[in-house]
C-alpha cells in the first residue's frame, strides 16, 4: 500500500522508490560507509536499502545513478544538479529524487500511523497548528510530525535553519498542509497508507530563492551578533 500512495502524492517530474529494510541490499558505493564504522548491523542495512532507493529514485528522475555519502549535517549528499530525501519507517527505505531545475528542494517523510504520547506531542504541536480534528489527538501529533519533518527536510539546505517543530505552525486538510517558513507559504501532500503515514513537501524556484534569501539574512544578523533568530510563523 505504501508504494503506491506515495507515488501517488508526486508529480511525473519526481523519481520515487522504495526498498525493504529486511530485504538484501546492494553493496555501499564508494564513500558511502565513511562515518557508518561504529554503526550497529541493523542501522547498516536500514542505511544501504535507503542509498539503494536513493539511487532507484534518481534513476527514474533520468539522472544517473551515483555515490550518496553523508555530509556534515548529517544528510546525504546529492549530486550537482539534483535534489532529493531518504526515509525510514515501518521497515521501510523510501527515496524521492528530482532534477533542480525542476524542484529546489524536497522533503520526504514516513511515519508508523501510531499515537504518540502526549509528552512528546507537546514538543512537536504549535500553538497555531490546525489540524481540522481529522484525526484523534495523539494519532494527529503523529501525522504533524511527520509533515513538518517533511518540511524541515524540504527548506534546510536552502536556510541552513534547524527549526523545531513548535516553530512551525501548520493547517491542516485531507490530502494537504501548508505551512510558512520565515514568511515563506509551503504547501505539501500527505496520505495514509494501512499503518504507515507519507509526507511529500516540495519548493518550487520561486519558493527556494525567497527561502535562500532568508537563510542568508539569518547568517548576516548571526555574523553582526543580532542573534539570528528567524520569524518562521
Amino acid at each position: 500500500m505504501i508504494p503506491a500512495a506515495l507515488h501517488a502524492l508526486l508529480p511525473d517530474s519526481v523519481g520515487a522508490a522504495l526498498r525493504r529494510i529486511d530485504a538484501p541490499a546492494p553493496p555501499l558505493w564508494p564513500g558511502e560507509a565513511e562515518g557508518m564504522a561504529r554503526a550497529i548491523p541493523a542501522r547498516l542495512q536500514e542505511f544501504a536499502a535507503g542509498r539503494a532507493a536513493a539511487r532507484d529514485a534518481l534513476q527514474q528522475a533520468g539522472l544517473a545513478p551515483c555515490s550518496l555519502p553523508t555530509g556534515l549535517d548529517r544528510a546525504p549528499l546529492w549530486p550537482e544538479g539534483a535534489v532529493g530525501s531518504i526515509s525510514h519507517a515501518g521497515g521501510w527505505a523510501a527515496a524521492v529524487a528530482a532534477r533542480r531545475d525542476a524542484w529546489t528542494g524536497i522533503g520526504l517523510d514516513l511515519e508508523i500511523a501510531a499515537p504518540m504520547p502526549e509528552d512528546m506531542a507537546a514538543l512537536v504541536r504549535a500553538p497555531g497548528d490546525d489540524d481540522g480534528g481529522l484525526l484523534p489527538p495523539a494519532l494527529s501529533a503523529t501525522l504533524v510530525f511527520s509533515l513538518k519533518e517533511a518540511a524541515f527536510k524540504a527548506q534546510f539546505p536552502l536556510t541552513g535553519l534547524w527549526l523545531e517543530p513548535r516553530d512551525v505552525p501548520l493547517t491542516l486538510t485531507p490530502e494537504r498542509f501548508h505551512l510558512r517558513v520565515g514568511g515563506v507559504a509551503l504547501s505539501g501532500r500527505w496520505a495514509r497508507a494501512g499503518a504507515m503515514f507519507a509526507s511529500v513537501l516540495l519548493v518550487g524556484a520561486e519558493q527556494g530563492r525567497q527561502l535562500g534569501r532568508l537563510g542568508m539574512d539569518v547568517m548576516a544578523r548571526q555574523g553582526a551578533g543580532a542573534g539570528g533568530e528567524a520569524h518562521l510563523a
